[in-house]
C-alpha cells in the first residue's frame, strides 16, 4: 500500500520549548509570525502529515475550483474521497521545515524534511518527471509541480550533500530542457507549462523556472545551467506592463493560443516578485532591480483596507487567505534587497493573516466567493505555502 493512501500522523518536533525556538528565529520579522509558524506547522503534522509527506485535498482545477469545492467545504462532515499527493505541496513543506531546522536547530524538522524528500525520489518516474495528482489534469506534467519539488531536492541537497538529491534534481533539469521545453520569440523565451503541450506563454512559471536554474547554478558552480536564464528574463521584462503588473497569460506564436491577462492577478506577481527576488539575490544582476520595483509598485495596489489582498485587477470581493502570507512575504524581504517603504503594508498584509488563523492552527481557504460564499477547508498545499512564507522568506539556504 502507498503511504500516501491512509493517514499516519506522527508526533511534532519538540513544541514543548516554544519560547527559546521563537528567540533563535533570527530572521523572522515579528515574534507574532513565529508563533503563528509554529501553530501551523503543529496542525499540518496532527492533520496532513502521514509520515512521508503532506497530503490531503485540494482547491484543484476545472469544475472543482469553480463549484465542487464550495459543495465539499459546505458539507465537510461527509467522508470526500479526494486526498492528493501534491509535489507542490512537498516542495514547499521540505522548504519550511529546512528554514525552521536551520534557525532553530530542532532536528525533528530535519528527520520531517529528509522523509519528505526520500519519498519524492521514490515518486519520481524514471524520465525524471512526477505525475498530476489531480485526475482532472490527468497524465499531464506541469512545469509547476516538477521544479517545485526540485527546489525542495536541492534545498535537502544543501543540508545533507546527498548525491541522490542533486541526481534527482538533475534528471527533472533534463526532462525539462528537453520535454517540457521553451517557446522562442525573438531572444525571448518562455517556458511551457506543460510537457509536450504549447500554449501561450505564462510568466509565472517563467519566473520560478529562471529561480530553479539560478539555485541549481549556485549549489553545482556551474554557471552552464543558467543558460536559458537571459532569454526568459528577457520575455519578463518585455511582458511587464507600465504599471509594472506581469499579464497571467501573453500570447504565443501558436494559432489559437489564447491570451488571459488577469487571473489571481496580486497572488502571481507577488509569487513572480519573491522568485525574481530570489534570483537577484543569487546572480546580483542588476537588470533585475527595475522589474522588481515595478512589480512592487504594482502589488502595494492591491491591498484592501484591512489587509487582504485583492482577488485580481477586476475583483475585489473575494479573499483568498494565502495570497496575503505571500505578499507579505515579498514585501518583508523588499527592505532588505533596498526597496524602502513597504514595512507598513507588510504589517497590514501581515495582521490581516495572522487575524485569520483558526485555534487549531490552520487557516480557511476563502471567503467572498461569488461575493457570499466561503471556502472553509484545509488545504495542504497551501498552507504550506503560507508557512515557507511566514518562516523563510530567503528560500531556504543555509
Amino acid at each position: 500500500m502507498s503511504p500516501f493512501q491512509e493517514h499516519r500522523p506522527e508526533a511534532a518536533p519538540a513544541f514543548e520549548r516554544e519560547p527559546s525556538t521563537v528567540a533563535r528565529l533570527r530572521d523572522l520579522h515579528t515574534e507574532p509570525c513565529v508563533r503563528a509558524a509554529l501553530k501551523l506547522h503543529q496542525y499540518l503534522m496532527t492533520a496532513h502529515w502521514n509520515g512521508y509527506g503532506v497530503v490531503g485535498p485540494d482547491s484543484g482545477v476545472r469544475f472543482n475550483r469553480r463549484i465542487g469545492r464550495f459543495i465539499k467545504s459546505y458539507l465537510r462532515f461527509l467522508p470526500w474521497r479526494d486526498s492528493y499527493y501534491y509535489l507542490q505541496a512537498q516542495g514547499y513543506w521540505s522548504l519550511a521545515n529546512w528554514s525552521l531546522f536551520q534557525h532553530t536547530g530542532d532536528a525533528g524538522y530535519r528527520e520531517i524534511a529528509l522523509r519528505c524528500s526520500e519519498q519524492m525520489l521514490d515518486e519520481q518516474r524514471k524520465d525524471g518527471a512526477w505525475v498530476y495528482p489531480n485526475p482532472e489534469w490527468k497524465d499531464r506534467v506541469a512545469t509547476a509541480e516538477c521544479t517545485w519539488a526540485s527546489l525542495g531536492l536541492l534545498a535537502t541537497y544543501r543540508y545533507t550533500a546527498d548525491e541522490r538529491f542533486l541526481s534527482s534534481v538533475l534528471r527533472w533539469h533534463h526532462y525539462l530542457l528537453n520535454e517540457v521545453g521553451f517557446e522562442r520569440s525573438g531572444d525571448e523565451l518562455a517556458v511551457n507549462y506543460f510537457a509536450k503541450t504549447r500554449m501561450a506563454r505564462v510568466p509565472n512559471n517563467s519566473a520560478f523556472v529562471l529561480r530553479f536554474l539560478a539555485e541549481l547554478a549556485d549549489v553545482t558552480g556551474e554557471k552552464a545551467y543558467m543558460r536559458e536564464c537571459a532569454g526568459m528574463l528577457a520575455f519578463m521584462r518585455r511582458a511587464q506592463k507600465p504599471n509594472g503588473e506581469f499579464p497571467y497569460m501573453v500570447e504565443g506564436s501558436i494559432a489559437g493560443g489564447r491570451c488571459w491577462e488577469h487571473f489571481q492577478c496580486y497572488q502571481y506577481n507577488a509569487f513572480q516578485c519573491l522568485d525574481l527576488m530570489r534570483y537577484y539575490k543569487i546572480t546580483g544582476n542588476s537588470a533585475v532591480r527595475p522589474v522588481l520595483e515595478d512589480c512592487l509598485g504594482f502589488l502595494r495596489t492591491g491591498i484592501a483596507e484591512d489587509g487582504h489582498m485583492f482577488y485580481d485587477c477586476r475583483n475585489r470581493s473575494r479573499q483568498v487567505i494565502y495570497h496575503a502570507a505571500v505578499t507579505g512575504a515579498a514585501f518583508a524581504i523588499a527592505g532588505r534587497l533596498g526597496f524602502y517603504g513597504y514595512e507598513t503594508l507588510c504589517d497590514r498584509v501581515f495582521s490581516y493573516l495572522l487575524l485569520r488563523q483558526r485555534p487549531d492552527g490552520s487557516f480557511p481557504y476563502s471567503q467572498g466567493d461569488y461575493y457570499f460564499l466561503h471556502d472553509a477547508r484545509s488545504y495542504p498545499r497551501n498552507l504550506s505555502m503560507i508557512l515557507f512564507h511566514l518562516v523563510s522568506e530567503n528560500a531556504c539556504t543555509p
